[in-house]
Formats: structure tokens, sequence, C-alpha cells
């Protein structure tokens, strides 16, 4: 009996959703398909014929990542009852709320990195760190037409709050700043600050 595009479509799902949990738990390198078998209840065979290679799989593991990276965010940005600084908050704590899926992404083995096969990941991620700049810009313009406020350096400030987003998912932010609730409580310090420069 033939599946149709939505049972196809769900059984993709599983075998990505499988291939994250043994990827993480294994490491790419160490992973392999007949992990993912096991890990998802199929032959190696189903999951052959769903994704044609390893390097396929974990393509399509980092890409579900990053769209639910863009469908948090957005998430976010469109949230009518948040304010400006709220929707800020929101983005930057994004990292310990999905502290695994951040941890995956900055374990992307360095030499996959210039692999052409990943070029469009690395497309994808360069796009991220431009759609939060902008993101946090908007967010800023709103501060400023509520407050009445200037900030003389909005692209600036973006980009601070944008670093110190990239160290909140570092994968030594827990040894360096302890725990989650610290790590958090620390950030919404440091962007209180930034918000308070002209």
């Amino acid at each position: 009996m033939r599946k149709t595009r939505e049972e196809t479509q769900l059984t993709r799902e599983k075998i990505i959703h499988a291939s994250y949990e043994v990827i993480r738990s294994k490491g790419y390198e160490k992973m392999t398909r007949d992990d993912i078998a096991r890990q998802v209840g199929m032959t190696r065979g189903a999951v052959n014929w769903h994704f044609a290679s390893k390097e396929e799989i974990y393509l399509a593991v980092l890409n579900q990542i990053l769209d639910d990276f863009q469908r948090e965010r957005a998430e976010y940005y469109e949230d009518r009852k948040a304010s400006p600084r709220e929707k800020i908050d929101n983005l930057i704590s994004m990292p310990l709320r999905m502290r695994d899926q951040y941890r995956f992404l900055n374990d992307i083995p360095r030499y996959m990195l210039s692999d052409e096969r990943f070029a469009g990941i690395i497309g994808r991620m360069a796009e991220n760190r431009k759609y939060f700049i902008q993101y946090v810009t908007r967010c800023l313009t709103e501060i400023e037409e509520a407050s009445g406020k200037t900030y003389q350096n909005k692209t600036e400030i973006a980009h601070l709050i944008y670093f110190l987003h990239e160290g909140l998912h570092s994968n030594y932010a827990d040894t360096a700043f302890g725990s989650p609730d610290v790590i958090q409580e620390n950030y919404r310090t440091y962007v209180a600050l930034l918000l308070e420069i002209p």
C-alpha cells in the first residue's frame, strides 16, 4: 500500500527527530543509519529510502533546528502584548530555553563548514544573524517611539545585544556564569545597561 504524502512527511519528521537524539548522544561521526533505524523503530532500508546519505540526514536535522529558531523568533516579534523590551528579553533568552538545539549547532564539525553541501546551512546561519540584528533594531525603534528617547548608535547596540546572545549559547556559558537562571539574570542586566545608552 502506497503511503500518502502526509504519512511520508510524518515518517521523515520521525527520522529527523531520532537522528537529532542519536547525534546528540553519540556525535555525528559515530552515528550510523543503523542507530537511527533502531531509534525510530524502522529498518535501515526504510531510513535509506527517505534519506540517501548520512550527510543528508544531518542537513535535515540542522535545517529543522534553524526552522524552529526562525518560527520562535517570529512569534516573539509578532506578540502584540509584549513590549519592545520584553521582546528583546524573550529573544536573548532563547538559548536558555532551546539550549540543546543551540549546542547542537555549535557542535557542527569544523571541516563540514567548508563542505559545499553545507553552504546552505552556513547561509541560513548568516541570515539568522542578520534577522536577529534587524529584529533588535526594530525593537529599539519602537522603544524610541514610545519613550521619546533617541539612540544615536542603534545599530551598534543591536550588534552588542547580538554578541551577548552569542555568549548565552556558548558551550562554556555554564562554567563562565553559573546556572541558567544566573546567566539569564546577568544578561537581562547587561541588556538593560545597553538600553540606557542614549
